[in-house]
């Protein structure tokens, strides 16, 4: 289904996830030309390793160039995605936000094309997920959470399976990069590649194989997009072909778009736009909170 949202006040307080907008454990899950990638987990209030958590897994955006080191921290551990990885650790659920390594000269380095980026976020999600016994993850409730190039990402987790699939309850994406036919994003896709699954490929099948929105298919898991109506940086279109895809294939997912909003609402230590920073979560709560309470494990 699609709806529309006005801006309009929801009361929800994030100070106190914004100010503990770190993540409570790192780690390192690999190196790339020895510099370390990392990940960072956020664990529930009284979390107990007995219980059996949902896992809600965040990719930051940033144009795949970038990612956020706040003056409180010694390291990446969470960028402006943290202060929600800390919301809804604070629901009951433990969260990851991972970072991979960033594109060089828009994707066109050896090494450092978007292909890697997706496979760092794979490699992320499989250390989180070989680890979740250890953690008390349930790994039959998993989220997963992208925003702007970090919701291309996220796109690409859950669609593009070429060695790995995932299956997630709910993938969301915000402002999400989902086409790279996209004149405006099309110079990320690499002239000039190695890479066993594209060096075979002319330029529009590149594209498209690095497009979330042409490699879904009936085993995409239910995806909710969404969107600010007035995003003047990734159009509205990457939401709404995305959603008339699913639609197509049968597959559940809605789209909300936020009227007069534009890019990156979602970021809380970053946005103008509060308010729709507030919509946004509100919409994602709904969709969540049937699904935030630990369970016991059984013996």
């Amino acid at each position: 289904m699609k709806f529309e949202h006005e801006l309009e006040n929801v009361n929800i307080d994030l100070e106190g996830s914004i100010a503990r907008h770190s993540a409570d454990e790192s780690a390192v899950y690999k190196r790339v030309a020895g510099e370390p990638l990392y990940l960072g987990y956020y664990f529930p209030k009284d979390y107990d390793k007995k219980k059996k958590y949902p896992l809600f897994i965040f990719i930051h955006g940033g144009g795949w160039e970038s990612h956020q080191i706040f003056a409180d921290q010694k390291h990446w551990q969470g960028d402006y995605l943290g202060y929600l990885a800390r919301y809804y650790a604070d629901k009951g659920m433990i969260c990851v936000s991972l970072d991979y390594r960033c594109i060089r000269e828009q994707g066109q380095i050896a090494g450092y094309e978007l292909i890697d980026c997706y496979e760092d976020c794979c490699d992320a999600v499989d250390y989180v997920l070989t680890r979740a016994e250890e953690y008390g993850i349930d790994r039959e409730s998993l989220y997963l959470l992208g925003e702007s190039a970090g919701g291309h990402l996220a796109g690409a987790v859950g669609t593009f399976h070429y060695e790995r699939r995932y299956h997630f309850k709910k993938i969301f994406l915000i402002n999400a990069v989902t086409d790279l036919l996209d004149e405006k994003w099309s110079s990320r896709v690499p002239r000039i590649t190695e890479h066993k699954k594209l060096k075979e490929l002319d330029m529009e099948q590149r594209a498209m194989f690095l497009s979330p929105l042409y490699q879904m298919d009936v085993c995409t898991s239910p995806t909710i997009l969404l969107h600010g109506g007035a995003d003047t940086i990734v159009s509205l279109e990457h939401s709404v072909k995305f959603h008339q895809r699913m639609c197509e294939l049968s597959k559940a997912c809605d789209m909300h778009m936020i009227q007069n909003t534009n890019h990156a609402f979602l970021l809380a230590e970053f946005t103008k736009e509060i308010q729709a920073c507030k919509i946004g979560i509100g919409i994602i709560d709904k969709y969540l909170e049937k699904n935030m309470k630990p369970q016991r494990c059984m013996a």
